[in-house]
């Protein structure tokens, strides 16, 4: 491997170390989605993660969160139904410094390989072309989000 190539690489929150898991509770802290209390309270439970790193340093994390009543207010958000019990992907956050280098694109790949229906949503162009590529779809209506952002729904089935 030459050292400016990054590795990004699918695995459980077991497989990382205590200083890995807080620099990913950090990064994700730091992308703005969600609340730190948020993260703390849900990444710890993620059914797998997919991780970024450049020169041994972790600088990106994504993950497949823990089914919770979300789901249940997106499909009403979207105007379109699906199974309260799909996972979500997402916390897709890459360091500012390393960011441009397709490392959303390659996250989202690899955890849709995980098993069983998924959903995400977004309002971001990039990421939008990441679960593109990753094999999700757009469904339902686009909805205001809580920064006045157009969210939308993307679910892989």
């Amino acid at each position: 491997m030459k050292k400016d190539e990054y590795v990004v690489e699918a695995c459980d929150l077991s497989d990382l170390s205590a200083t890995e898991r807080t620099r990913c509770l950090r990064l994700i802290a730091d992308g703005g989605a969600v609340t730190m209390k948020a993260a703390r309270r849900d990444f710890p439970r993620s059914l797998q993660v997919a991780v970024a790193r450049k020169d041994g340093a972790l600088v990106g994390v994504s993950a497949v969160k823990p089914v919770r009543d979300h789901a249940m207010t997106v499909a009403d958000l979207a105007e379109f139904p699906f199974d309260p019990d799909t996972p979500e992907f997402g916390y897709v956050v890459v360091d500012h410094a390393h960011r441009g280098n397709k490392l959303s694109s390659r996250m989202a790949k690899l955890l849709s390989g995980y098993p069983g229906p998924l959903f995400a949503t977004t309002s971001d162009p990039s990421m939008k072309s990441a679960l593109k590529g990753a094999g999700f779809v757009q469904r339902g209506v686009d909805w205001k989000g809580r920064r006045g952002d157009k969210i939308s729904l993307w679910i892989r089935s």
